[in-house]
C-alpha cells in the first residue's frame, strides 16, 4: 500500500512540474482540487481515480500541469458525496456492462459529438479504436452523420446502438421502429438498459466537461469547433 501511495506521489508530482500543459486560453473555472489541501473524503475519491484510471487513460489524460484530475474528475472530487457515485456508474459502464466495448463506446460517442464534449470525443476515440470500431466510422460519427452514412461501416450492432444514440440526440425520443430495431440487433432488455444507462452517463459527463470547460493536453486537437465569444 505504501509502495502505491509513493507511485501515486510520484505521479501527481509529475503532472505538477512536467510533461504537457494544458491549452487553455485562461484560468481553470474550477480550481484544482490537489493534494494535500483535500478533506478526507476528497483524498479518498482522488486516489481511488488514480488507482482505477491511470491504466486506462494514461497520465497526461488524467492529470492537467496543475496535478488536478483532468476530464469530470476534478469536478468529482469537489464534491465527493455526489462524484463518487458518477464515478462508480462510469465504472461500471465498463466493467459490468452487456454490451461489448465497441457498441458501447460507439453510443458514448454519439452523445460526445452531439454535446460537442472536447474531452469526451478526446479519450472515447482513442477507446473505440482500441475496442475494434472501423477508422472510417470516426470522421463520420464525428460529423453527426445519419445512420445510413454508416450502413457498411459500422457493425450492424454498433450501427444500431448509433442510430438509437444519434435519433435521441436530436429528438430527444426514440422511435418504435428504432427501439425494435436496436433491441433485434443487441439481443436483450438488459442490454437496452445498459445502452440506455451508457448514454445518460455519458451525457452527465458530457455536461460537466462543457460546464468546466475542461481543456485538452497541450498538443491536442480539438475534436469540435468552439464557438466564437
Amino acid at each position: 500500500m505504501l509502495a502505491r501511495v509513493a507511485v501515486r506521489r510520484s505521479v501527481i508530482s509529475a503532472a505538477l512540474f512536467g510533461g504537457n500543459a494544458c491549452a487553455m486560453s485562461g484560468g481553470p473555472r474550477l480550481p484544482p482540487q490537489v493534494p494535500p489541501h483535500l478533506d478526507a473524503p476528497q483524498q479518498e475519491l482522488f486516489d481511488a481515480i488514480v488507482d482505477s484510471r491511470m491504466r486506462i487513460v494514461g497520465r497526461d489524460a488524467l492529470f492537467d500541469e496543475a496535478g488536478a484530475l483532468r476530464g469530470p474528475w476534478n469536478p468529482e472530487v469537489a464534491s465527493p458525496a455526489l462524484g463518487r457515485h458518477l464515478e462508480r456508474l462510469a465504472t461500471a459502464v465498463r466493467a459490468e456492462n452487456s454490451l461489448e466495448a465497441r457498441v458501447y463506446e460507439v453510443a458514448i460517442l454519439a452523445v460526445g459529438a452531439h454535446w460537442r464534449a472536447q474531452f469526451e470525443w478526446y479519450a472515447h476515440e482513442k477507446l473505440a479504436r482500441a475496442a475494434g470500431v472501423a477508422e472510417a466510422a470516426f470522421p463520420l460519427m464525428k460529423a453527426r452523420a445519419p445512420p445510413e452514412a454508416l450502413a457498411g461501416v459500422l457493425a450492424p450492432d454498433e450501427l444500431a446502438a448509433y442510430a438509437l444514440a444519434r435519433e435521441l440526440m436530436a429528438t430527444q425520443r426514440v422511435s418504435d421502429a428504432t427501439y425494435a430495431a436496436a433491441k433485434a440487433a443487441l439481443g436483450s432488455d438488459r442490454a437496452m438498459a445498459d445502452l440506455a444507462m451508457t448514454m445518460g452517463c455519458y451525457s452527465a459527463v458530457s455536461t460537466i466537461l462543457n460546464v468546466f470547460e475542461v481543456a485538452l493536453p497541450a498538443g491536442a486537437e480539438h475534436p469540435f469547433p468552439e464557438p466564437e465569444a
